[in-house]
């Protein structure tokens, strides 16, 4: 799985897919915009390395509850996979 984060757009996203197109659907899909061709006109997003973006996962998780252990989290992640793992809060 490869991470993107989509930081020059509308709204801030981190998205798990296995291509940088299919991450375009899925910021589409699942954050805003009508289309993929829409989303690649506002920008290219960044990819980012499993470890930087399990990181980012495991803070906005601990965040809102602390009673997960690390492999819980640890295999919450692992199984996203073609979604959005992190939302701007104004979406929330």
């Amino acid at each position: 799985m490869k991470y993107f984060e989509f930081n020059k757009h509308e709204y801030w996203a981190l998205v798990a897919a296995e291509s940088v197109e299919k991450a375009y659907e899925v910021y589409a899909e699942e954050v805003a915009c009508e289309s993929a061709e829409q989303v690649k006109e506002e920008g290219e997003p960044k990819e980012v390395d499993s470890i930087s973006a399990f990181i980012k996962y495991k803070k906005s998780v601990l965040a809102e509850s602390d009673s997960q252990s690390n492999e819980e989290i640890q295999k919450t992640f692992d199984s996203l996979k073609n979604t959005t793992i992190l939302i701007t809060s104004e979406l929330a």
